[in-house]
């Protein structure tokens, strides 16, 4: 449910930001980026697009910020707890 509450959240917001600086920025450019399809595309797939841009930051972030974990002595701990060992029993 989170996910898609932050998800509705950026499409509003992108949305807000492709209609505020998309215009300009098509008018500034070349004739082709003038046509009225090219601006739809635009004011359509702009928003769009900034959600999986947007939530390929918050994985950067997450994976940045979360400790990562030491595999030797995840497999260390588990053995000397006696389950999910990755040695057979008998071989330690």
């Amino acid at each position: 449910m989170l996910t898609f509450l932050f998800s509705c959240f950026f499409l509003v917001l992108n949305s807000a930001l492709i209609g505020k600086f998309a215009p300009p920025l098509l008018d500034a450019g070349p004739a082709l980026l003038r046509r009225p399809g090219v601006v739809q595309a635009v004011l359509f797939a702009g928003p769009v697009i900034l959600i999986f841009v947007e939530w390929w930051l918050v994985d950067l972030v997450v994976a940045v910020l979360t400790p990562q974990r030491d595999s030797s002595s995840e497999r260390t701990t588990r053995s000397a707890r006696g389950r999910f060992s990755d040695v057979p029993p008998g071989k330690a």
